[in-house]
């Protein structure tokens, strides 16, 4: 038996496009993206704070999605995600904690919102 996914937030959907799951990790600078020793991205939805975020471009063509708290349809981050054809979440508010290594689902078939929420977990019985 699983639980229902959990709301984890909201945000400015950038294209629509079918409901995506991945597992989320946060990229703060630089810094984090020059640490990816040869990492598999493919199941990564990278969050990070900035709507400027051109530091993700390097790996932005193999990232699943990203989420950013800021940003706006034209954006640096936004051009780039929509040239790569990477789905994108922006000025997205979160709700709840998420951090990096969480299974996350984003809702991305609204034209204008989308929804960020915790992956379904299995029910914990006693």
């Amino acid at each position: 038996m699983t639980s229902s996914p959990t709301g984890a937030g909201s945000g400015v959907n950038l294209f629509v496009t079918e409901d995506i799951s991945g597992i989320a990790r946060w990229f703060e600078d630089t810094s984090d993206v020059l640490s990816i020793d040869d990492d598999d991205l493919a199941e990564t939805i990278a969050f990070v704070h900035k709507g400027g975020m051109t530091f993700l471009s390097p790996i932005l063509p193999d990232l699943k999605a990203i989420v950013c708290t800021a940003g706006s349809r034209e954006s640096h981050l936004a051009i780039l995600s929509r040239e790569s054809a990477v789905p994108c979440v922006l000025a997205a508010t979160i709700t709840t904690e998420i951090a990096s290594g969480t299974p996350v689902v984003l809702r991305l078939t609204d034209p204008q919102t989308a929804t960020i929420d915790l992956a379904e977990t299995p029910a914990v019985t006693s």
